[in-house]
């Protein structure tokens, strides 16, 4: 049997494994919108770390990560602070949104806005913004996952017929179980991604003689080339911080978590989420080793994006090379399938229910979302023989866009005077901000999203302060305030 004959079956095993697991989860699905898109609302405690970790740590940490560290040294070491972040704000603000969800029968993050907001400009607003910064994210997840699949094969499969496959896996295990068949895969995919990440680090950094040989000899070529920014980028410090707070605020407000937490089974869930997040933050010591073996070996690379893959090909066996390459691809698919999920269910709820059929039923409601899933895929699937940008790049641009959205949240959770003309307008001048620098300057996207949500958050305060009060806002934040009060704390 040739190598090639083995990488390819290898491959077809890896794209055959979440098939296999769609079934039982097509055994246990029932036909309504609540199973399809929130698995009934009764993801156990396994399934929740599972899904959220797998979506969470996506192509931009197996790819972003370590091309940031062998660019610009310990810059992406706050990948660390901001896992932990996330978990935190999963907790504190996850459990809220999850309390409110459960209370008026919540979907969709629009769901949340208009129950609290109860603005039609809002709805179409922010529908607008989850759905435009998550199609590049979306894009440069089967991009990734396309291209590691031709590089395995050596160009026998073309990454456009990659891309195309595992479009078609994502929509017959999607149609088959929804957020059920999602959460099962990401279990595989979750355990296969950690292990893959902490293996390409401690088998590249070997070949450079081990940690303290290979940052040896990074010191002696440049002795800054440890601290933070290289010692020579001023806006270093303010560069981590951004990257601290719009990352994990990014991810948090994307749809696949919203989904997520509106699936929950219980309110404890919440409380072990950021203890498990912590715990596998030791992952980034992978990329972190990846990256700088890298930069001992290669150091005048001319793809730095495609750092993972060029190293793990030139230093393993074909056949070890293609299963590292295959638990490489999880990170992408894992969080490609939750955005699919999440999409389809923004145009089933937000859009057909609300604006095309509003007395739809509920078998036509699960139908729609079953197509929306097959459309979006296609649609995205053109968009990515567009050849996305480098992956760190447009996923901070995605999670930029997304991040605002945190604005209006926190206002409807914690905030009496919050004001819905003030949350519009607040969205509007975030997004408005943010596009125009990333068109017309040369601004890094992270700073670029932090100076937009720094004037959201600002023109929502002074708004909300000055505006007459909204008296069905301020009892809506007000009745969910204290029944969320009298439960946790009576």
């Amino acid at each position: 049997m040739s190598i090639t004959t083995i990488v390819l079956m290898i491959i077809f095993i890896f794209a055959f494994i979440p098939l296999v697991i769609a079934e039982f989860a097509r055994a246990r699905s029932v036909p309504t919108v609540e199973d399809f898109f929130l698995q009934s609302r009764k993801m156990p405690m396994l399934m929740s770390f599972f899904t959220v970790y797998a979506t969470w740590v996506s192509s931009f940490a197996f790819f972003g990560a370590p091309t940031s560290f062998y660019l610009e040294g310990p810059m992406y070491m706050t990948c660390f602070a901001w896992n932990i972040l996330f978990g935190l704000l999963f907790m504190i603000i996850g459990r809220r949104i999850w309390f409110y969800g459960k209370t008026a029968g919540m979907i969709t993050p629009t769901d949340f806005f208009d129950e609290i907001y109860h603005s039609k400009l809002l709805n179409i607003i922010s529908t607008l913004v989850l759905v435009v910064f998550t199609v590049p994210y979306l894009m440069i997840q089967l991009y990734a996952g396309a291209c590691i699949v031709e590089t395995a094969s050596n160009g026998v499969i073309p990454w456009r017929a990659a891309g195309m496959v595992f479009y078609l896996v994502i929509i017959i295990y999607l149609w088959a179980g929804g957020l059920r068949a999602v959460a099962m895969t990401d279990v595989f995919y979750g355990i296969f991604t950690f292990a893959v990440m902490i293996l390409c680090g401690a088998i590249l950094i070997a070949k450079t003689g081990g940690v303290a040989e290979t940052f040896g000899v990074i010191m002696q070529r440049d002795s800054g080339a440890v601290l933070l920014g290289h010692g020579r980028d001023v806006l270093a410090p303010i560069t981590w911080i951004c990257m601290f707070i719009i990352i994990p605020l990014g991810a948090l407000m994307g749809p696949p978590i919203w989904i997520r937490i509106f699936a929950v089974r219980n309110e404890s869930q919440f409380r072990l989420m950021p203890l498990l997040l912590a715990v596998v933050t030791i992952m980034y010591i992978g990329p972190l080793l990846t990256g700088s073996a890298a930069a001992v070996l290669y150091p005048n690379m001319h793809s730095p994006n495609n750092l993972i893959l060029d190293t793990i090909i030139r230093n393993t066996s074909v056949i070890g090379g293609t299963v590292l390459l295959c638990g490489v691809a999880t990170s992408a698919l894992s969080t490609a399938n939750s955005q699919i999920h999440a999409l389809a269910a923004i145009y089933t709820i937000d859009i057909h229910r609300r604006a095309v059929k509003r007395d739809a039923t509920e078998k036509t409601l699960v139908s729609t979302g079953k197509w929306s899933v097959l459309i979006i895929s296609a649609a995205v699937y053109v968009l990515m023989l567009q050849k996305p940008g480098m992956i760190i790049d447009t996923g901070t641009v995605g999670m930029g866009g997304t991040a605002q959205i945190i604005v209006p949240t926190l206002g409807a959770l914690f905030w009496n005077k919050s004001h819905p003309r003030a949350a519009e307008t607040g969205l509007i001048l975030g997004i408005a901000i943010f596009s125009a620098i990333l068109i017309f300057t040369n601004v890094p996207a992270v700073h670029a999203a932090m100076a937009a949500l720094l004037v959201n958050g600002a023109c929502f305060v002074l708004l909300s302060l000055f505006l007459k009060e909204n008296r069905y806002t301020c009892e809506k934040i007000s009745y969910y305030r204290e029944i969320f009060r009298k439960r946790h704390f009576s």
